[in-house]
């Protein structure tokens, strides 16, 4: 039985790595600033789209933590409205991102779709 992969954006033009859409909980950090907490929106083993407070400009190096991982060095490549692109310095296993993905995703609510044919009493 296959399993359906929901959220992956495919490889775009420039991009070297397919983006899984995400909703993680994060910390941003630039070198010597204080953390700010941050959403990671999408994620792929070569980097992250993130919405925060931080005023990241391009070219910055920040690292990023989420819980369970070591803090990821990475660079800003683009910023805009509170939201930013960076990609990381060393590259994320595969398999990590799949966890990361995995770990974010919630079971459906229960009896939130009735059996069709049954009526209710």
């Amino acid at each position: 039985m296959s399993r359906a992969q929901l959220a992956i954006l495919p490889v775009a033009e420039g991009r070297q790595a397919e983006r899984r859409i995400v909703n993680l909980a994060a910390r941003l950090r630039e070198p010597g600033a204080t953390i700010v907490d941050a959403e990671v929106l999408n994620l792929s083993t070569d980097g992250f789209m993130a919405e925060s407070d931080l005023d990241v400009a391009p070219g910055a190096n920040v690292w990023l933590k989420l819980p369970g991982l070591e803090p990821q060095n990475s660079t800003c490549a683009w910023a805009e409205e509170g939201k930013a692109g960076f990609r990381f310095a060393a590259p994320l296993h595969p398999a990590t991102v799949e966890m990361l993905a995995e770990a974010n995703r919630k079971p459906p609510v229960k009896g939130h779709f009735g059996v069709m044919g049954q009526q209710r009493r």
